[in-house]
């Protein structure tokens, strides 16, 4: 097979979201790092043209991967996308992020996330030596399934603007390594994120996220609380909030999010509010 890895380029971009689109639609060659409309995922792949690359034979795409790169905390979350199976996918998976590494850097570690029952990926990235992560669940909460809580052990409110400064600290205190920093959520406050917050005699005591992905989705996208006012309720108080909040919106029919499979008790609280599994995830990160 005669194939060809060049970097995305524009006039390219909506045959490679088409693919994308048609590869993310199935399980065993999806990712999670991936939208599932094409118009989305052009506009993603648009953002981050500088570091996507494709492999093309005969003039048609055959796969491609796609990077997010974040500098500060030398990560790139990745959608590796292919149309081809067996050696040619391993030798394809393995151009394509020789290509991304040459452009992004040794020093950047990699981040897939993806369904697992994406079988080639898994065995693309345990054979060039990925790190595996914990497993990782999408909760899926349907408008119908969800019924308001009689009592809330506190009301949650908007974040205030004189309260930026401690919501962005308590939230890289909370999730020092998550791909979205307290400055990168207050960033892109009142456009498609939201927080509401819970404060105590001590501060900001716990926040949530919440995300609109599309007109019929939203994300429970952040929720914590902070350490030493845990076990009163108050991470209940702020689901029920989110949720609230999310099917208020006429078109929203859902809310997700997205736990690992081994935090037992923020499963506890999920189930009991209605949350069902939609999808387990593979994490893996190639250094």
């Amino acid at each position: 097979m005669n194939t060809e890895i060049r970097p995305f380029a524009v006039e390219d971009l909506d045959n490679l979201a088409l693919l994308a689109q048609r590869l993310n639609a199935f399980r065993a060659t999806g990712s999670s790092f991936c939208c599932a409309k094409a118009e989305d995922i052009r506009r993603d792949f648009e953002e981050s043209i500088e570091c996507g690359f494709a492999c093309w034979s005969e003039g048609k795409p055959l796969g491609l991967v796609n990077c997010f790169p974040d500098t500060e905390k030398q990560n790139a979350d990745c959608s590796l996308l292919l149309d081809v199976h067996g050696t040619a996918y391993q030798e394809l998976a393995q151009a394509l992020m020789a290509a991304a590494r040459r452009r992004l850097g040794s020093g950047m570690a990699y981040t897939f996330f993806f369904p697992v029952e994406n079988e080639e990926c898994r065995s693309f990235l345990e054979q060039a030596g990925a790190q595996r992560q914990v497993n990782e669940y999408i909760l899926r909460l349907e408008r119908a399934a969800w019924k308001p809580p009689h009592a809330a052990a506190a009301e949650p409110r908007p974040l205030r603007d004189e309260e930026r400064d401690a919501f962005a600290s308590l939230h890289d205190e909370v999730f020092p390594d998550v791909y979205a920093s307290g400055r990168d959520i207050l960033a892109d406050q009142g456009k498609t994120r939201f927080v509401s917050v819970i404060q105590d005699g001590a501060g900001l005591a716990a926040y949530g996220v919440l995300k609109l992905q599309s007109e019929e989705q939203a994300a429970a996208e952040m929720l914590a609380v902070r350490k030493d006012a845990r076990r009163r309720g108050l991470g209940r108080a702020m689901l029920s909030h989110l949720a609230r909040e999310a099917f208020s919106r006429p078109g929203v029919q859902r809310l997700e999010l997205v736990v690992d499979a081994d935090n037992q008790n923020a499963l506890n609280l999920y189930f009991d509010t209605g949350f069902q599994v939609f999808q387990e995830n593979n994490c893996y990160i190639l250094r």
